[in-house]
Parts: structure tokens; sequence; C-alpha cells
């Protein structure tokens, strides 16, 4: 049986030679493209599908260009952006929530209630310089004064409150002669301006500036500082443990508003208007620490603040400030908290400062003038 001869009838032999030729079709068509390949290889002239192309031309494009063209500055500026847009993308993450303190955008009591109590002129210039939590133009630096003015009349639109947008554009316009006149930013400020403007400050540094909590004493301090203070924070730079709660605050402020704020800070707990009856007050207040004791180990503190605490150039005044808080920043900086931009220069000074040492130190620091 194992020679049996193997019988083949015309079904398989016809599948035999259908299977043998589609063998030869493939093969000769593997060849021809195998052979097309390596000749555009030998030339260098290998032509990728145009669909494979544009796929690599969009990967490798460029995402953005530079154009260098002349500008024409008679040209009429770009057309305003549409109050409800710029509602829609700066104003209503906050005013559709009513986020930190923002009346919401749909509730016409209260922007009924701000606009008798307040008027649309100072409804508007908050939006535009920034007030408590909101800052300068709602965060958006681009927006045009006319831009911030049209979306305050929407909003009030919204919330069901009559008024016309021609007004709350007229009521930038009305300031723009006073923001022109300043000439020269470097000119003193006006105290009395400067008062006025404080009023935002008194809630976090005190009505006299003498400090509350986590926020410093800013009374006696020296204009210049304050105002060199003010424009880091209106630059947006990192400057201290509060810098998150100025910058929106300082952001929106012009050369002038930081003039009259430091002229006003700069008056407040100035010599002549110091109180002798408060003299005991203080003396009690640093009962705790030896003040001729502080001042031999002020000595190692001269090099950088100063022989009378004055402060020079980084380093802050610290005269006058209270003793409490001297304290309590020295113990911050000897357990090793980040609390400003020097704490890294102060760490090591602190770090083996006893208790004893340190209310000495502030006593001593308190009753410098």
């Amino acid at each position: 049986m194992a020679d049996q001869e193997i019988k083949m009838d015309a079904g398989n032999k016809f599948l035999m030679v259908v299977s043998v030729l589609v063998l030869v079709a493939v093969v000769a068509f593997l060849v021809y493209h195998l052979a097309g390949f390596v000749g555009q290889l030998a030339l260098g002239e290998r032509d990728p599908a145009p669909a494979v192309t544009e796929t690599v031309d969009q990967r490798i494009a460029p995402v953005g260009r530079v154009e260098v063209a002349a500008v024409d500055r008679d040209a009429p500026p770009a057309e305003p952006r549409p109050a409800s847009e710029v509602y829609t993308s700066v104003c209503a993450a906050c005013h559709d929530a009513g986020v930190a303190g923002a009346p919401r955008a749909d509730d016409g009591d209260e922007w009924a209630r701000r606009l008798d109590e307040k008027g649309l002129d100072t409804l508007v210039s908050h939006s535009i310089n920034g007030f408590q939590a909101m800052p300068a133009r709602g965060g958006d630096p681009n927006l045009s004064d006319e831009e911030v003015a049209s979306s305050v009349a929407y909003m009030l639109e919204q919330a069901g409150v009559s008024v016309e947008e021609d007004a709350a554009v007229e009521a930038v316009a009305a300031e723009e002669p006073a923001v022109e006149e300043v000439a020269d930013p470097a000119v003193a400020g006006d105290p009395e301006a400067g008062q006025e403007r404080f009023a935002t400050c008194a809630s976090c540094h005190g009505a006299e500036g003498e400090g509350m909590g986590i926020f410093p004493k800013v009374a006696g301090q020296d204009a210049d500082y304050i105002a060199g203070r003010l424009e880091q924070y209106r630059a947006g730079e990192q400057v201290g443990p509060n810098t998150a709660l100025m910058i929106p605050h300082a952001s929106g402020l012009s050369d002038e508003a930081i003039a009259d704020l430091a002229a006003y800070v700069a008056t407040l707990g100035a010599p002549e208007e110091a109180v002798p009856e408060e003299e005991p007050a203080a003396e009690a207040d640093v009962a705790a620490g030896d003040a001729a004791a502080g001042q031999e180990r002020f000595a190692t503190c001269v090099s950088c603040h100063g022989a009378e605490g004055q402060g020079m150039g980084i380093f802050p005044k610290v005269a006058g400030q209270d003793a409490d808080y001297i304290a309590g920043r020295l113990e911050q900086y000897r357990a090793g908290e980040e609390v400003g931009p020097n704490s890294a220069l102060m760490m090591p000074h602190a770090t083996d400062l006893s208790d004893e040492a340190i209310a000495d130190l502030a006593a001593y620091i308190a009753s410098l003038p």
C-alpha cells in the first residue's frame, strides 16, 4: 500500500494550476516593485505618496512666524472688542459665580445698590485700576479703558440696571486729562491724594499704617522704599510672602498713584506726629526684652539694616516696627520658615537666637525712631 499511486482527478489538477499561476503573479509583482524601489534609492529620487508628503509638511510646519512690515502710525486704532465678548472671556470667571465677593452678573439688586452708593465713575475706575480682590482690567492688561467701561455698562444692563454705555465711556474720558498732566513721575507725590488711595490699604495695614497680623507696619517707612515696593508689586515681582495679595492692588497703579501713596505713608508715624503719651505703652509692649542688651546684639544687623535700622538697598527699614512683629519674624526665621525674599540671608543669623535674645532685639528695634 505504501507504493500506491496517488490519483488526481481533473478538479485537483485545475486548482493546482491556478495556485501556481497566482504564486507566479505575486512573485513577479514583488520583484517589479522591489526593482523600482532600489532604482529610486540609487538615483536619490524617491517620491513619497502625496498624502504622506502633506502629513509630514503639517507636522513640521512652524507654530508661528515673524513678519517685518512698516507700521502706519497714522492708521486708525483697532476696533474695540464687543462688551459681550470681553465679559465672556475676562469677567465671567468671577461674576458668573460671585467669586471672592464679586457681585453675580444676575444680581440686579446688588448692582443697583453699588451704582447708587458709588456711582458709575467709581465702578468704572475700580474696574480699570483694580479693587480689593479684583485685579486691574480684570486681569487682562490688553483691555483699553473704553473696553472696560463698555463691559461695566454691559454687566449692569445684563443685571437689569439701566445705564448708557456712552456714559460709562465718558467717565473714562473725563479722567484722562488728569493722568496726562503728570509730566514727571519722579516728582514728589501728593500726601492728600495718597490718603484717599490709602483707604483700600487700611483694611490690612491699619488706618495709621500700624500693621495687623501678617501684614507689616508701614508707618514711618521712607517714601522711596514704599514707592520701590509698589513698583515691584506692579511689575509682578516676588518680593515677600504677601506678594500674591499685593500684586492685584498694585497692578493698575499709575506712577502718580504710587508717588501719592508713598508720600502719604511716609507721613505716618513721622516724628512730628508722634504722641508723647503713647511712649509708656510702647515700653510696656517690650517689657519682656532688654533694649540695652538688644542694642549690643544689633551690631550684627547693622551691616544690612543700618546703624539706626533705616534699611539699605534690598534690606528694609526696621526702625519703629512693633516689637511683637519683629519678634514674630525672628522666630519664623529661626524655625526655618520662608517669609520673604531675604529669608536665606536671615535664617543663619536667627538659627541660634534664644527667646531672650529675640526679645532683647525686638525691644531695641522698637525703640528706634
